[in-house]
């Protein structure tokens, strides 16, 4: 495969390499909260996926061709840490290359984000409206999107003027990367790769999270049930935004500890 050299990667920190991948619509901007703690016990990557941020877009979007873009930006023996898109494809590096990556950290992900008669998740017709309204008004999109991640928790209201503030003067996200985004979105089904997952892994949930029903906590446990879960309580989509502290100190416990 032909490696484009599209990907924007910021280094902050000492320590063991973490890898901080960011979901869709947003930058590694969204991470800022909580950069200075885990920069005291990490060496931190702040990727920018393709057509996101400060990286070039891909002429052709797969998991596979983001993970190839990712992989070659960052050290071997990394710990990857993934939220929603982001995590999708941390997974996918985490089953393709279970020897490059040291520990595997999803965020308010799900091997399949679309439900099914067998598996809970949102319907399909929820990513294909937001791709429609890509073309009409991409601002409108993304912000809708944005304040779609923190509904339902306490700290609604503050987490979206935090996240919308994170962005504000950051790169605006290419057409091309949103309409592709969607689409991995849709139609990715990672339950075999899930389950046949050889490293340690660290699962996140919010407990009011629209795009993760609660139910997903569960089905995932049976595909891995070596896994590590983490339910956040007081967040919907963005526990690293609502509960940072804890969010915090739960990467740094599965990260140094014996997991």
């Amino acid at each position: 495969m032909i490696i484009e050299q599209v990907v924007h990667c910021g280094v902050q920190g000492k320590g063991p390499d973490l890898v901080l991948l960011h979901g869709w619509g947003v930058n590694s901007a969204v991470w800022t909260p909580i950069l200075e703690k885990l920069s005291a016990h990490f060496r931190v990557h702040l990727i920018d996926l393709p057509g996101f941020g400060g990286s070039a877009e891909l002429a052709n979007y797969s998991l596979d061709s983001m993970v190839e873009n990712i992989i070659q930006k960052v050290p071997e023996q990394s710990i990857w840490c993934g939220w929603s898109l982001g995590g999708l494809i941390a997974s996918h590096a985490s089953y393709v290359y279970p020897n490059k990556i040291a520990k595997l950290i999803q965020v308010c992900t799900s091997p399949k984000f679309v439900s099914d008669q067998s598996w809970p998740g949102v319907d399909a017709v929820v990513f294909e409206n937001f791709k429609l309204g890509l073309a009409k008004n991409t601002d409108k999109i993304l912000g809708r999107f944005i304040s779609i991640q923190a509904m339902g928790c306490n700290s609604a209201r503050k987490d979206i003027l935090t996240l919308k503030k994170l962005l504000i003067d950051t790169p605006h996200p290419s057409l091309l990367a949103l309409s592709e985004g969607l689409d991995l979105l849709n139609k990715s089904d990672l339950r075999k790769e899930f389950s046949q997952i050889a490293i340690p892994c660290l699962s996140i949930f919010g407990q009011f999270d629209s795009f993760i029903p609660s139910e997903t906590t569960t089905a995932m446990q049976r595909l891995l049930p070596s896994s590590i879960q983490k339910v956040f309580v007081n967040s919907a989509h963005a526990p690293f935004i609502s509960e940072a502290d804890e969010f915090v100190a739960s990467i740094i416990r599965f990260s140094v500890g014996k997991n």
